[in-house]
């Protein structure tokens, strides 16, 4: 009698076992379980950067164009380059320095200041420009064609400008009185190209400057 009980005891235990592993869905075959997407109510993922804020200086000055090739353009950046760069550029021509002058301008416009320092030498003349002041530097207009970005700048200084011969003695202008000169520059930039520098691609003619002698070739007539 209790050999009858231990068998009907384990019989018990054995049935179960075998529905607790068949009487369920293992993974293995037969029909997955159903999961549920993932339901979006409208919660802000905390680890997600919210968009930038898009500049209103960008927008108004037409540089859209630009920052959409280069998501890194800074118009506190550029415009740190374009102020050290005119003084650069003065200097350079008016010192005949044709190596420095190559990596600020385009090849076009090196050609014209090239040729303007050739016709200076070959007349015996040297130029004295000093920069006094510079009044104002601002970006008045921006534009891309394709990948070539171009940012005019216009400038205002004060300056001395003058030209003098072999022997000294003075031809044009004079270095010792400041006079006023408002320029557009406009620069340049291939934004696919592996040149990172923005060069002189453009000046355009002053007007009303008191300026006798032109600190700056024009390229434009």
């Amino acid at each position: 009698m209790f050999d009858v009980i231990i068998y009907a005891a384990l019989a018990t235990v054995v049935v179960v076992v075998f529905y607790s592993v068949l009487g369920k869905q293992t993974g293995f075959g037969g029909v997955p379980e159903e999961k549920s997407d993932p339901v979006d109510f409208g919660m802000e993922d905390p680890n997600r950067k919210p968009a930038p804020e898009a500049d209103p200086e960008v927008e108004r000055l037409g540089l859209s164009g630009i920052t959409r090739l280069d998501p890194s353009f800074s118009i506190a950046h550029f415009m740190s380059g374009a102020t050290a760069a005119y003084s650069m550029i003065l200097e350079a021509y008016a010192n005949g320095d044709r190596d420095l002058l190559k990596d600020l301008l385009t090849p076009d416009t090196y050609a014209l200041y090239d040729e303007a320092i050739t016709v200076r030498e070959a007349a015996g003349q040297t130029q004295i420009t000093d920069l006094g002041r510079l009044r104002k530097a601002s970006i008045q207009a921006a534009k891309t064609e394709g990948s070539i970005a171009h940012i005019s700048v216009l400038y205002e200084a004060d300056l001395t400008s003058a030209l003098r011969d072999a022997e000294g003695e003075l031809v044009m202008g004079d270095p010792d009185v400041l006079s006023s000169v408002s320029e557009v520059w406009e620069y340049r930039r291939d934004m696919k190209g592996k040149d990172l520098n923005w060069r002189l691609a453009n000046v355009e003619p002053s007007e009303g400057d008191a300026v006798e002698v032109d600190p700056s070739p024009d390229t434009t007539a």
